[in-house]
């Protein structure tokens, strides 16, 4: 007599996901510094995934896996494990850009996952406290196990991209009209003086013409040569001489006698008057 055999009971994979809303499980300033090696280390060509597990994120197991969840989460790595990985765009431009160009590239970044975007859409321009990001994450399907983490990574990543303040329990996001507009530079902020005023085309003065808008030369019109000005400043023992100021007058007409006019023009050049 032979006996069935026994079945095994099933059992329940360990690990995984809990379920719920994905968000990236690396805080914005992790994930930049990921992102500046992944774009080296893709400067020549996409990578397979090893790697950017081992050579970007330095682990083959859960914390390259979550890393590059985040990176691509954030726009900042592109591709798939057949067409391998390669640096996004936003990922390059944040690796060659200047300091004081980063924080709108950062803010691309950081609203890029949906649950971090959404959350602030929520509350840019108010001050909530954390239990209430919390409560908004779970609306959003965040897993109940998770919110708390999900808030913190949240709030970090906002600092980092300068759309948020924390004191205490309290988070304060700033405007979306703020965050859209473009981050002033230093020169602009505090007035550089380095930097000098652009002239309006229509507005660009004469050749010739002072600071004080008096005539140094001849004025441009070919029939009237009236009213020309000139000053005449001297340095006289380190201080600086009156003005002069000449009013030249000066009719064409057919009965003028060119080679006087010319020595007249000689004279007053001489003189500095023209």
């Amino acid at each position: 007599m032979t006996t069935a055999p026994t079945k095994k009971a099933r059992e329940m994979p360990k690990g995984g996901r809990k379920g719920g809303s994905i968000f990236p499980r690396v805080a914005l300033a992790e994930a930049l510094v990921y992102a500046k090696k992944l774009v080296s280390k893709t400067h020549t060509g996409p990578q397979t995934r090893d790697v950017v597990l081992m050579g970007v994120i330095g682990s083959k197991y859960g914390k390259g896996e979550l890393g590059m969840s985040a990176l691509k989460q954030y726009g900042l790595m592109t591709g798939d494990a057949k067409s391998y990985y390669s640096a996004s765009d936003l990922a390059k431009k944040i690796a060659a850009s200047p300091p004081e160009e980063l924080v709108p590239l950062y803010r691309r970044a950081a609203l890029k996952p949906t649950v971090f975007s959404t959350l602030f859409e929520t509350y840019h321009g108010d001050t909530v406290s954390k239990a209430k990001l919390k409560q908004r994450a779970a609306d959003l399907k965040v897993h109940p196990d998770e919110t708390g983490n999900c808030v913190d990574l949240y709030i970090a990543s906002m600092v980092t991209a300068k759309l948020a303040a924390v004191a205490g329990d309290q988070v304060t996001h700033i405007a979306s009209a703020e965050a859209a507009a473009p981050v002033a530079t230093l020169a602009e902020e505090d007035g550089d003086p380095s930097e000098t005023a652009s002239v309006p085309a229509d507005e660009d003065p004469a050749p010739g013409r002072g600071a004080d808008g008096t005539i140094l030369g001849p004025p441009t019109d070919k029939t009237d040569l009236s009213t020309a000005n000139a000053r005449v400043v001297r340095d006289i023992d380190g201080a600086t001489a009156p003005r002069a100021v000449f009013n030249v007058n000066v009719t064409l007409d057919a009965s003028l006698d060119v080679e006087k006019l010319e020595r007249q023009l000689a004279l007053l050049r001489k003189y500095g008057a023209l």
